[in-house]
């Protein structure tokens, strides 16, 4: 049997985001979504997962983007000298290569994100990451030894290992597929240290991040791996950007949001024997 979970990245983002991931839950294919603590939609996107309750929701840890929810003090490690994270997944892998990166703060801020979100009333599936910061060694090690804690037992391993490239957008699809090489080496070294932390057989979405086609994506669930899969997205509505929220994806949001909520795509599914699920099918092995 063959097991899709999509999950739809920055929930809480912003506004035309979680309109977006709610709307192609209820008419689209998305099952799962995982929500900044720290952004500004945060507070719409736990009503909206209060009123959905079959959308799975995970953690989006961000080390990346905005101010933190710890007090700076006691993260210096993780932050600018304005307080707040770095702005790119590139300086952050810099300063933890050159040791400048503390665990104990990845640790503290980690706590202060699931803390919010369990908090706000939400039970958080898995964790991942904006940007994939948690590829890094450091930072995952830091996910595992905590999240056991607040009885979280799956996480996203972006281990994509096919080379999904279509023709549209070439230069910057193969220059993703090199960005996904990277992330699958640095995943295979934390695979062995999950120990009671659960993951996906298979991993799909850095690629073609910003290029989604129609024909890409039914070859993807032509070509799907046996095991449970997750699909990365990120849906969006067209929106003017605030100083205090930064995307490189725009337009590209609504092209996915329509391919996720393509009528077609759930018969495709099903002449496939391919299951919807989310992360709790990871550590159950029931449908949720």
């Amino acid at each position: 049997m063959k097991y899709l979970i999509v999950n739809a990245d920055d929930f809480g983002m912003t506004p035309g985001i979680n309109q977006a991931v709610i709307d192609g839950h209820t008419r689209g294919i998305i099952t799962s979504a995982t929500i900044m603590a720290n952004m500004p939609a945060f507070d719409e996107a736990v009503n909206l997962a209060r009123m959905y309750p079959g959308l799975g929701v995970g953690l989006h840890f961000n080390l990346t983007q905005g101010a933190p929810l710890t007090h700076p003090s006691r993260i210096e490690s993780l932050l600018n000298s304005d307080g707040l994270f770095h702005g790119t997944s590139t300086a952050l892998a810099r300063k933890a290569l050159l040791g400048r990166l503390k665990k104990e703060d990845v640790i503290v801020e980690l706590r202060s994100q699931i803390e919010k979100v369990l908090g706000a009333g939400l039970r958080l599936t898995h964790i991942d990451s904006h940007k994939h910061a948690h590829a890094l060694p450091l930072v995952s090690q830091a996910i595992i030894e905590t999240i056991p804690q607040y009885g979280i037992l799956s996480i996203r391993l972006p281990d994509e290992r096919s080379a999904d490239v279509s023709i549209t957008g070439a230069p910057a699809v193969l220059k993703q597929r090199l960005v996904a090489g990277a992330l699958s080496f640095l995943c295979r070294r934390i695979r062995p240290e999950l120990g009671q932390v659960k993951t996906t057989d298979n991993f799909h979405g850095i690629t073609q991040t910003g290029y989604w086609t129609r024909d890409w994506l039914m070859s993807l669930l032509d070509r799907l791996g046996d095991g449970t899969s997750e699909l990365m997205c990120h849906p969006g509505y067209l929106e003017r950007q605030s100083s205090s929220v930064k995307t490189r994806l725009t337009r590209s949001r609504l092209s996915e949001l329509e391919l996720l909520t393509d009528p077609e795509l759930k018969t495709h599914l099903a002449a496939r024997e391919i299951q919807l699920v989310n992360f709790d099918f990871i550590f159950s092995g029931e449908r949720r």
